[in-house]
């Protein structure tokens, strides 16, 4: 909560007493400050500088005019930027030159973690009165931990006028930092605020306006005993490289209380802290080689915990982070915060043991440890082996059943449905991915099963999780495709029941329509056809004569041009075609179903005969006219396919297969080998398994 007792998200529907705006003394806006004391402001130092007069005016509250202020030059931090575009700095403290009232005054607050939605308030040009923008906190860059912002919008990026503007978060109520500047770069969207410590690091003085817990422990400082010592150069690399993120999240080490390796533990948290890592003692390191130099902002906690209970050790923490109201672990695990602690005295603990536990579930959430015992005995090895040795050899061993998974089963599945279904549109490249995702992971099976122990040490942990990141990938790509291609089986599988079950109601349909034409006078022209559907088997038809009709069947002559019952017939044989040949075209094979049911299913064109157009089955569009056809006539039925494409039968009831006529003219419609005449009985084949297509 601020000064004025105002909440973060309330003070948004007007302007906080503290937010100030730093003018020029012709009245132009150059940027904006937070009143920390009656007569300083803090901002920006590209704002205001030495050597100039300025204007501080609190726009938040009425009446108040604006007051003449300066900037000393000790209490300036100019910006500065490395050869690598690295920046620091960009402080000031304005002086003003009368108080303004102490109720309108706001403090800072240290924040380890900072995380979620918070606000900033300052004056984009051309709205002198201000405005909140709301953005994300993203994470610490470069040696002065600067914080990235996302904003919320696009409209929310900070303008120029919010520089020195403080910044508000939600969680805590607090100002946590201020606003410094707006990356430029093309398509950028962030920008960047200094937090808390890093503003104390460069302006001490800030201290007396601050609050929350300091992150360094007093008796964990450099020089805090009063005594030197010798950089142990092995262990202090070892130290820069856990906090740098690199190997296995927690590291047991023993440290004696004094000497050398406790000068060289203490060194590197101090200069891993935002706050204790100033310019002088950073010269005063300097010729230490580079490996040995942790960087700032490494950890949010160093505590000597001797004499403290695991509750003392969890409210420590939960402080930190910025957390009151439920200090638990679990609250920790909820909120998914990036908690990075040093942790000294372990063994020295009031409660060892109950410390260990709560330890035991912080690294189960992610969270970064290194445990400092005093003496090596049974706890420091009760604490290696339950937080480093078996958890390290847990995660490679899932990691080798992980690459199993991928090369002994969803390898196999993906390409027994490859051999069944073509990918989709747009989906080929996932599918080929997959499969080359396949070859690799053979191939890093092979050098995990082979691995020397000495790369499995936990220093090396980052190879592991490298292998995990990849395998992860891997294996969720397979399940896309997979997915994509059981998804497509199944979409194969419904048109063959949608072709099958329109055929028998194709044929009674038919039945129908011969049964009405025979007592009105006899077939016509295409007999055993109405409205373009084929004849079908009566009451006392069997699935050897399934065009019978139970009746007297009425001797049949030619079939007539055009003939829908065989037009019919090749839709369906061309549809079933497509779905049986693997890898099945889907695409392919629904628009000839669709054809084929659209055909079976078309109205009587009002005709005597109830015949329809048809359409070539073998083509997307409507068949070419034939040499000698007049406009408007039905064209001839086309001969069955040659015995070089054979067609498959469909897996039904004989009953459903094609109709032959009761007394067929057989010169018209000669047998072919491989290919039956339309009125020959088929010989039904079982329904096949998956995986038995026909390979035509």
């Amino acid at each position: 909560m601020t000064r004025t007792g105002e909440r973060a998200v309330t003070s948004r529907l007007r302007t906080p007493s503290w937010i100030a705006r730093i003018e020029a003394p012709d009245g132009r806006v150059l940027g904006a400050g937070v009143l920390l004391a009656p007569d300083r402001v803090l901002t920006a130092a590209h704002v205001a500088g030495p050597g100039r007069r300025y204007a501080v005016r609190l726009v938040g509250v009425p009446g108040l005019d604006a007051v003449p202020a300066t900037v000393r030059e000790d209490e300036h931090v100019p910006l500065r930027e490395d050869t690598f575009g690295d920046r620091s700095g960009d402080l000031a403290l304005l002086r003003l030159a009368q108080p303004l009232p102490a109720a309108h005054t706001t403090r800072l607050y240290r924040l380890a973690a900072p995380h979620g939605p918070v606000s900033m308030y300052g004056f984009p040009d051309g709205d002198d009165g201000g405005r909140w923008h709301g953005a994300t906190l993203v994470a610490a860059r470069g040696r002065d931990s600067q914080v990235q912002l996302r904003p919320l919008t696009p409209g929310e990026l900070a303008a120029p006028g919010f520089s020195g503007g403080g910044v508000v978060d939600h969680a805590t109520d607090q100002v946590i930092g201020i606003v410094l500047s707006v990356d430029q770069g093309p398509g950028s969207a962030f920008s960047y605020m200094s937090p808390t410590e890093t503003i104390l690091s460069h302006l001490p003085q800030a201290a007396a306006w601050t609050d929350g817990a300091e992150a360094v422990d007093p008796r964990l400082r450099t020089g805090a005993r009063g005594d030197a010592g010798v950089l142990d150069v092995p262990f202090a690399t070892q130290l820069a490289s856990w906090f740098r993120g690199a190997g296995w999240p927690v590291l047991v080490t023993v440290v004696p209380a004094r000497g050398d390796r406790a000068w060289t533990l203490n060194r590197a948290v101090t200069l891993a802290d935002r706050e204790l890592r100033t310019d002088r003692n950073t010269s005063v390191f300097s010729h230490d080689p580079p490996e040995t130099v942790p960087p700032a902002g490494a950890h949010d906690l160093a505590l000597d915990v001797k004499g403290l209970t695991a509750a003392d050790v969890m409210d420590r923490v939960a402080a930190r982070l910025g957390i009151h109201d439920d200090p638990r672990p679990e609250r920790l695990g909820a909120l998914h915060l990036p908690l990075a602690a040093v942790l000294v005295g372990v063994d020295q603990a009031a409660e060892p043991g109950a410390l260990l536990g709560l330890l035991d579930r912080l690294a189960r959430q992610g969270a970064r440890l290194l445990l400092v015992f005093r003496r090596r005995g049974e706890r420091t090895d009760q604490a290696a082996e339950a937080l480093v040795d078996r958890p390290l050899h847990d995660r490679w061993v899932r990691l080798h059943a992980e690459l199993d998974r991928i090369v002994d089963e969803l390898g196999p599945a993906l390409d027994r449905l490859r051999d069944r279904v073509l990918p989709g549109p747009g989906a080929r490249q996932l599918v080929d991915r997959a499969d080359g995702g396949v070859r690799r992971t053979r191939m890093l099976r092979a050098w995990v099963a082979h691995t020397p122990e000495r790369e499995r040490e936990p220093g090396r942990a980052d190879l592991l999780f490298t292998f995990e990141e990849a395998a992860e990938r891997r294996r969720q790509r397979l399940e896309r495709a997979i997915s994509h291609l059981d998804a497509r089986l199944h979409r194969r599988e419904e048109l063959l029941g949608r072709v099958s079950a329109e055929w028998p109601l194709c044929r009674q349909r038919a039945a129908a329509a011969s049964g009405a034409a025979g007592q009105s006078g006899g077939p016509g022209p295409g007999a055993g056809a109405v409205s373009g559907r084929p004849p079908v088997s009566g009451a006392s038809g069997t699935p050897d004569e399934p065009f019978s009709s139970g009746a007297p069947a009425a001797t049949p002559g030619p079939s007539a041009p055009g003939d829908p019952v065989m037009e019919a017939y090749r839709l369906y044989e061309h549809a079933l075609s497509l779905l049986r040949h693997t890898p099945c075209d889907i695409e392919r094979a629904e628009t000839a179903v669709e054809r084929f049911v659209t055909f079976c299913s078309a109205p009587a064109s009002g005709n005597p005969t109830g015949t329809t157009a048809t359409s070539d089955a073998t083509t997307d569009g409507p068949r070419n006219q034939g040499p000698g056809e007049a406009p408007g006539n039905p064209a001839p039925a086309m001969n069955p396919p040659p015995a070089s494409v054979p067609s498959p039968t469909p897996a039904s009831d004989p009953a459903s297969y094609p109709p032959p006529n009761p007394a067929p003219d057989r010169a018209r419609w000669p047998a072919v080998r491989g290919h039956p005449a339309p009125w020959q009985a088929v010989v039904p084949r079982p329904t096949p398994r998956p995986g038995e297509e026909s390979t035509s």
